[in-house]
Parts: structure tokens; sequence; C-alpha cells
């Protein structure tokens, strides 16, 4: 339920410690950015942040994910995506847009990787992951499997980056074989 809105960073502040919410998304490129954030999670602990913005460089993922916030998520997504980026970051799991993901691989060399890597998750696939991963087994590309299944590529590699997660691989074939291992368990 939103409780919620504002225009800038100021706004958000106010509406926080006015309602109190459990998740904030906040666009980081409105006039505060992560430094204000920064003060706002030492006033609400327990407040979960997610920043929905354009802002696509590994620097600023790093500097969020440092300061705590729990999701960092591309504008451009669909709104099934984020739900259930609001839906993870609720269940206690950080959400990173699979395409930062995959630069954070290259590019981050530890830091906010490292910390990803060792977040623990029980949390099942859902069905779509289930068939994207089945999808992956059966050798398709993300386009073969965007189009099989009525979506965009950018969608399939958000759900692969979440099979990734929860699964704790790091690539398709261990994405395979773990739930090829949890499947005979």
């Amino acid at each position: 339920m939103l409780v919620g809105q504002g225009e800038a960073t100021g706004d958000a502040m106010r509406a926080v410690e006015e309602t109190s919410p459990d998740i904030l998304i906040i666009d980081i490129s409105a006039d505060g950015g992560i430094a204000q954030l920064n003060a706002m999670s030492g006033r609400c602990p327990g407040l979960k942040i997610i920043i929905l913005t354009a802002l696509d460089d590994v620097l600023s993922v790093g500097k969020a994910l440092a300061i705590g916030v729990q999701g960092y998520v591309l504008k451009g997504v669909t709104g099934l995506e984020l739900i259930d980026a609001i839906k993870t970051v609720d269940g206690g799991q950080p959400v990173v847009t699979s395409e930062l993901a995959s630069r954070l691989l290259v590019e981050g060399k530890g830091g906010p990787l490292l910390m990803l890597r060792q977040t623990k998750s029980h949390a099942p696939l859902s069905s779509r992951e289930r068939q994207v991963l089945d999808q992956i087994s059966r050798g398709l590309t993300n386009k073969e499997i965007a189009d099989e299944l009525g979506v965009k590529v950018k969608t399939i590699k958000y759900y692969l980056t979440q099979v990734f997660r929860k699964l704790k691989v790091t690539n398709r074939l261990q994405a395979i074989q773990a739930a090829q291992k949890a499947d005979s368990d």
C-alpha cells in the first residue's frame, strides 16, 4: 500500500518520518542523492530502501550498497519486475538490476559484489524463474527464451539474475546443476 510520495528527496524524508513505511522507493537522480539516503537510513532504522533510477554506473551502485540500500533497480523495468524486486527486498534479500549485476561481475572486483555473493537466500524459484531455468537447460539463448515466453530480453536477464541469486550460483551451468541436485534431494 502506498503511504506517501514526493517530488524531491526532502519530501521523501518527511514522508518517511510521518508514515514509517516498510520500504522506500526513491530516485537518487533527484536532488539529494546517496548522501541524503545515508542520513535517512540512520534516522529510520529498519527502513528498506530501493533505488529506482536511470543512474547505471557501478560506482553509484557500490555507494548505495555500502550505505545499506537493499535494492538498485534501473528505470525501464516492467511493473512485474518492480513488484518482484519489492517482494524480494521485503523478504530480506538484496536486488540489483540484472544488467548492473553483470557489470558488477566485470567491473566490481569485490566490494558490493562480495556483499551480494555472501547473501544467503532460501527463497524458492517462482514459476517464471523455473520456466527460464528450464529453457536454459535446453540450451536456449536469452533472445530465444524471450521470444518463446513473449517478453523482452531484459526481462529474461532479470529472471536469470534472480535464479542465480536464489540458487547461489554465478552462471548457467551451475544453475542447471544446482536445480538438478535440488530435484534429486
